[in-house]
């Protein structure tokens, strides 16, 4: 899935449902405050009527406001309360904030209820009329605080903004996990579609190189024998001309052994042996080959590694590769190194030549590529194909006027 169709697919739905819970949490806490407020206004309506009944039954016992408001000191909920005559004019009143009693002409005019800020907070007021007996009419004028509310609602928007954070990180490394897998599961697919390719396309230049070759091999059997019969014959002189074309014919019967070669697929013979027995076998074999170019030849080997792999192949890969390193390099010296950590041993074979380019690099254990105008591309590739059989890797670093480093890396050891 590409990236925009990702986007498209989980994060818009995402962000839909964040904005909705959003919604959804506001229009909630908004219906909840409202339910809130009338259950207080209920409340302090029913408040107002029982204090004016005991405003009303005092007043008759001629008690006076101070002592009637001494009664209902206790009332903590009420935060303010003034009494008032038939004129509106203050018989009396107490507030919990000493000296503020919000009243206004403004909030005089009609008995209601309403909201206020004040340093402590929101208060619930309401202003309503009493009579007496003798028709005497008295106003009661109430603050109810709504602290307590004021308190609930700020828990309860931590409380959303703690959840909806959650969701929102859940949600995240939920689209976040969810892309890495499915980016994975595209990566592997890829890898099953082109192995299946790879497999597929080696099957046919498999079948189509056995079919060349066996076209192939049965004139130059008959050639060999051909020149064989002539250097038997032949009239003094066509000695080197003769000689020369049977090298020719081993070359082309070399080419087609090593094409059919590397398409069959790579059997393992194990065995048990010292690794640095191998690295003295392909050290004396090429010896000559490097005093030729001038090149030294130095190993460095960790002491009795033991590999249970297959002797002849792996000598074939280092083979291969201090080959290469000779041929790439003028002069200069060739290392061999080969090392231990926990249960996996690594081979290394570096040389002072040329390097690679970037593109050469990239390319190198690509079949039938080769950075050398006579090779035919086949060498790494099979050290490659050997090195994956025994369940290892190879990788190249190179820089171009440094010299390159090949490094096998297998189990065992």
């Amino acid at each position: 899935m590409k990236r925009q169709n990702y986007l498209l697919f989980f994060y818009i739905p995402l962000l839909g449902f964040m904005i909705i819970f959003f919604a959804f949490s506001s229009l909630n806490r908004s219906y909840i405050k409202g339910k809130v407020e009338k259950l207080v206004d209920e409340q302090l309506q029913a408040t107002a009527g029982i204090l004016k009944v005991n405003f009303s039954h005092l007043l008759k016992e001629n008690y006076t406001p101070e002592h009637i408001f001494a009664q209902f000191s206790a009332e903590e909920d009420i935060y303010y309360m003034a009494l008032l005559d038939e004129n509106k004019q203050i018989l009396g009143w107490r507030s919990q904030f000493e000296g503020y009693l919000p009243l206004s002409e403004e909030s005089l005019k009609t008995e209601r209820t309403w909201i206020i800020d004040s340093p402590a907070g929101k208060i619930f007021n309401s202003f309503s009329s009493f009579s007496l007996a003798n028709s005497r009419v008295y106003y009661l004028y109430l603050g109810y605080s709504l602290a307590e509310l004021e308190e609930m609602m700020l828990r309860s928007r931590k409380n959303f903004h703690l959840i909806f954070g959650i969701i929102v990180a859940v949600g995240i490394f939920f689209s976040v996990g969810l892309y890495r897998l499915q980016v994975h599961y595209l990566n592997k697919k890829r890898e099953w579609e082109e192995e299946k390719r790879e497999k597929q396309r080696y099957r046919d230049m498999s079948a189509l190189t056995s079919g060349v070759a066996h076209e192939i091999k049965n004139p130059l059997n008959s050639l060999a024998l051909l020149f064989e019969l002539l250097s038997k014959k032949a009239p003094s002189g066509t000695e080197e001309d003769i000689a020369s074309g049977k090298e020719q014919i081993r070359r082309i019967s070399r080419i087609i052994d090593q094409f059919s070669s590397s398409l069959r697929p790579v059997e393992l013979r194990k065995e048990k042996f010292l690794l640095e027995d191998i690295v003295s076998d392909v050290h004396a074999s090429l010896a000559r080959e490097a005093t030729k170019k001038g090149v030294q030849i130095q190993c460095a080997s960790y002491p009795d590694i033991v590999l249970l792999a297959d002797k002849g192949l792996l000598r074939q890969v280092l083979h291969n590769l201090v080959k290469n390193a000779l041929e790439a390099s003028d002069g200069g010296t060739v290392f061999i190194r080969t090392g231990r950590e926990k249960k996996r041993v690594s081979i290394s074979v570096q040389d002072t030549g040329k390097g690679m380019t970037k593109g050469e690099k990239k390319r190198a254990f690509e079949p039938f590529f080769s950075g050398k105008k006579s090779g035919m591309g086949i060498g790494l590739y099979l050290v490659q194909k050997i090195v994956q059989a025994h369940e290892g890797q190879i990788h190249c670093v190179s820089e171009e006027g440094k010299g390159t480093t090949f490094i096998i890396e297998i189990p065992g050891g």
